[in-house]
Formats: C-alpha cells, sequence, structure tokens
C-alpha cells in the first residue's frame, strides 16, 4: 500500500536523490520512492528506524542485506545501488525500484493461483536461492510479501526482496541476536528456525514448500492460527496436503509433503531439487497423460480393507477401486517413498489371511478420477494371487 507525503511526515534529504513518497513501512524501516539526480531513474530507498540506530543487531541486517545483494547477480533478486547515512545518523540502501504488486496482494485477490502458473512464478525464484545457497548465503525469510511480481524487457520477473535475515553457512562467532531467540515470521520458518538451531539451504526449501502451497491453495499451509499454534503445527502437526484444500492432483501433495518434512534431511537438497519434484507432479496433471505409478492391490475381510485403506492414506496413497472383498489403492512412483516402510506395516495384514501384491504400472490421475492400465490388477500383479506379499520385481532394492 502507497503512502504518500505528508506534513507530518516531511521526505528525507538523501544526497544525490529527490525523494517523492513512502511506499512502505514496517519495524524493522521504511521504504521511500526517489528519483536519481544523475538520471531521473526511480529507485527505492530503505530507511532504518530512528530508534534503531544503536541496535547492532539492526544495522548487522543492513549491512548483510547490502553485502548479500551485492554478491548475487541475478535477474530474480533486487538490485542495490549504494548506501549511506541521513544527517540524522539513519542508514539507508538504494535499492532497485520494481513496479508491480506483491505475491502476497495476488493471491489476497485472486485466491489459489493455477499450477502451472505457480510453476512459472517459482521457477526464477528457485534458481535464484539455489544461486544464493551456492554463494553460501540463505534467505531466511522467503514467503509471499518478499516476492515482487514485475515485468522488464523480457517479460514476468518475480523478484525476491528483503535479504535482511541473510546467513552466511559458513559463518562463525555470534548470530544476528544475542539470545536463542528466533528470526522470521513464525508463517515461513522451519522448525529449526523455530527452535534457534543451524539453519541450511534445507531451511529456504521449507519456506519454499510453505510458500508453494500458499500459492497453489489461496491458503497458508498451517492455517491462520497465533504463532505459538503455527510453531506447535509446524513441528508436530500432519503435514498438510494441498489436494485437501483446493481441486488440486493428490499428487502434487507429495513433493510439497516432503519440502515441509519437519527433519532437514528428509527435505530436498535445495531448491532445484523442489521444483523438478513439484514439476513431475504438475505436468503430467496439465496434461492428463499416464504416469508411471505404484499400485497397492490387496484381497481380505472388512478388518483387513479397513487396516489398509488407513495404511494407504497414511503413505499418500489414492484410493483407485474398491469392492466388498479387494482394494487398489495407488501413489505416483517418484512420491511413493519407502517400499520398505510400506511393506513392514503389511506383513500384520498378510498374516491376518489378507492376500497382497504390490506392483508397477501407469495411471492417469485428474483430481481424484484415476483410469489407466492400473485399474487392470491383472497387469501388474500375478492373479490369483497366493497368500502372503508379493512385490514386483521391478521395485525390489
Amino acid at each position: 500500500m502507497q503512502a504518500f507525503v505528508s506534513a507530518a511526515q516531511p521526505a528525507p534529504i538523501v544526497p544525490g536523490y529527490r525523494v517523492d513518497r513512502l511506499i512502505g513501512e514496517g519495524g524493522f524501516g521504511q521504504v521511500w520512492r526517489g528519483m536519481r539526480d544523475t538520471d531521473g531513474e526511480i529507485v527505492a530507498i530503505k530507511i532504518l528506524h530512528l530508534e534503531l540506530i544503536r541496535s547492532t543487531d539492526a544495522l548487522t541486517r543492513f549491512e548483510r542485506e547490502l553485502s548479500a545483494i551485492e554478491r548475487l547477480d541475478h535477474r530474480s533478486v533486487v538490485r542495490a545501488f549504494g548506501h549511506g547515512a541521513l544527517r540524522d545518523g539513519r542508514p539507508y540502501l538504494v535499492l532497485e525500484y520494481i513496479a508491480g504488486p506483491s505475491l502476497s496482494d495476488v493471491i489476497q485477490e485472486r485466491g489459489q493461483l493455477p499450477p502451472p502458473e505457480t510453476l512459472e512464478m517459482l521457477a526464477p525464484l528457485c534458481d535464484a536461492l539455489a544461486t544464493a545457497h551456492d554463494l553460501g548465503l540463505v534467505h531466511r525469510d522467503v514467503k509471499a510479501s518478499n516476492v515482487i511480481l514485475g515485468q522488464d524487457r523480457d517479460g514476468a520477473r518475480p523478484v525476491l526482496l528483503d535479504f535482511g535475515l541473510v546467513k552466511l553457512t559458513d559463518q562463525e562467532g555470534p548470530g544476528l541476536t544475542s539470545s536463542r531467540s528466533m528470526l522470521g515470521t513464525p508463517a515461513a520458518m522451519a522448525p529449526e528456525q523455530m527452535a534457534g538451531k543451524p539453519v541450511t539451504a534445507r531451511t529456504d526449501v521449507y519456506a519454499l514448500g510453505l510458500l508453494a502451497f500458499h500459492m497453489l491453495t489461496g491458503v497458508p499451509a498451517f492455517g491462520a492460527v497465533p504463532g505459538v499454534v503455527q510453531s506447535y503445527l509446524q513441528i508436530h502437526g500432519p503435514r498438510p496436503r494441498p489436494s485437501t484444500k483446493a481441486d488440486l492432483d493428490p499428487s502434487i501433495d507429495g513433493p510439497i509433503g516432503r519440502a515441509l518434512a519437519p527433519n532437514p534431511t528428509e527435505r530436498f537438497a535445495g531448491p532445484r531439487e523442489f521444483l523438478a519434484a513439484l514439476r513431475d507432479a504438475i505436468a503430467p496433471a496439465i496434461a492428463g497423460g499416464e504416469r508411471d505409478v505404484v499400485a497397492l492391490y490387496l484381497e481380505g475381510g472388512p478388518a483387513e480393507l479397513a487396516a489398509a485403506a488407513n495404511l494407504a492414506s497414511g503413505a499418500g496413497m489414492m484410493i483407485a477401486m474398491t469392492t466388498p472383498d479387494s482394494l487398489l489403492a495407488i501413489a505416483p512412483a517418484p512420491e511413493f517413498g519407502d517400499l520398505t516402510t510400506v511393506r513392514a506395516k503389511l506383513v500384520e495384514l498378510a498374516a491376518a489371511g489378507a492376500r497382497i501384491a504390490i506392483g508397477a504400472t501407469r495411471a492417469t490421475i485428474a483430481g481424484a478420477v484415476i483410469d489407466g492400465p492400473a485399474l487392470d490388477v491383472e497387469g501388474c500383479a500375478p492373479y490369483p494371487l497366493a497368500a502372503g506379499i508379493w512385490i514386483s520385481p521391478m521395485l525390489r532394492s
């Protein structure tokens, strides 16, 4: 939201620039629009609040933001033109002015964004973050309000802002705070940030998972709840599934859930890996084509069928077909996860008399509708089934 200069808030005097209006303000500082005297280029001038000029943490944030932006030469990272201090001691940064709404404003106005558009916006942002990670920088505050949707001669240009919380992964010594208090916005933070633990590239992957969920569904992944509840849910709650909040292919749940794993080692290694998995999940749904899937087929009594349905749902599988004495569930192969874990949970059902097969096949998935070769059980498993558990040789490690 733009705020125009008034008598109550005169424009600051910045050497070399004509400042005309306030365009943003928060707890850390203000952002003013200005024009460079030498060539008339429009710029954004970020100025620290006066009461924070004696704060070591606040000054460090300014220094880190400038250093990070100067090191990053990427189309989707805001550019820095200079820095200095006003007469009253307030430091300022001169940044590129990007005309366009924030991603947060777009989501608020439109609600959920179509998967192809989401991919188009995320791709350059993931590449920008991967470039930062290659330089040893972790952003730590990736969220919709820190993305501006600009335009340039090459077309749409999503731009990542606010590197004030950036962290050097090889940095020694104290961080931005002398305490163990968390840095960032709870709704956009990974569990390790909330606990004050070291951050890595996987910390930004978690934030990307939250951002992708927000874009695809129009709502925050863990709901609009107080910060304390946010923290608890993100650490201890079940992983949210976009397909439960919007009309989306359930295969999208897989990469989002992995990006949001509470344990960093279970997430994607970096933004490019996350983007590739999300694209693999979205592209077939857009094209309506077949994809590789893992099929779980079980024959048994009501108790075994109910237990199998719960197990399949917990493993992220979709129920494709049920009869009074059988069940077929599928999951896209890339998102299926560890077959060993699922097999171990099926042992008890087999011991109770259920006949089980886990095979590799193909299917088309459109929302909750499943079709294709996967519905022909005999095509991916021996028939009739023998007692116990049969696993396709294609799935054995």
